[in-house]
């Protein structure tokens, strides 16, 4: 019964917060700071957490008993929740890169340091 419980209350939750952020759906807020790549990313993350999340049900209704689905399914388990965890740092990294690169693009820095522009036109 926890298994069916578990796996509905887990997919309820999980599983269309992964399908609308897929999809590019994300509050104002985010879309503003982030990439939308950053925001697929993360759905792809949180659709690995919602597979690891459901290993354990899987391979009790496969008909493993306690010491097999301990034996079997927490290196997998493990081992998605290690993969979704390296996918979230990857973009919350990618995101660091992005706005500390966005930040040393000035306008200082553009026009050159005494305020007149930078180039060719500027030579005369």
């Amino acid at each position: 019964m926890f298994d069916w419980l578990w796996a509905c209350g887990w997919s309820a939750l999980a599983l269309p917060l992964a399908i609308a952020s897929l999809r590019g759906w994300a509050p104002k807020q985010v879309r503003r700071r982030t990439a939308p790549w950053e925001i697929r990313v993360r759905a792809v993350a949180l659709l690995v957490f919602w597979a690891s999340g459901l290993i354990v049900p899987l391979a009790r209704w496969g008909g493993l008993n306690s010491e097999d689905t301990t034996l079997f399914t927490f290196p997998a388990q493990f081992g998605l929740m290690m993969f979704g965890a390296g996918l979230m740092c990857g973009s919350q990294l990618g995101e660091r890169f992005r706005q500390q690169a966005m930040r040393s693009w000035t306008p200082d820095e553009v026009r050159g340091g005494d305020g007149r522009p930078q180039g060719p036109q500027s030579a005369g």
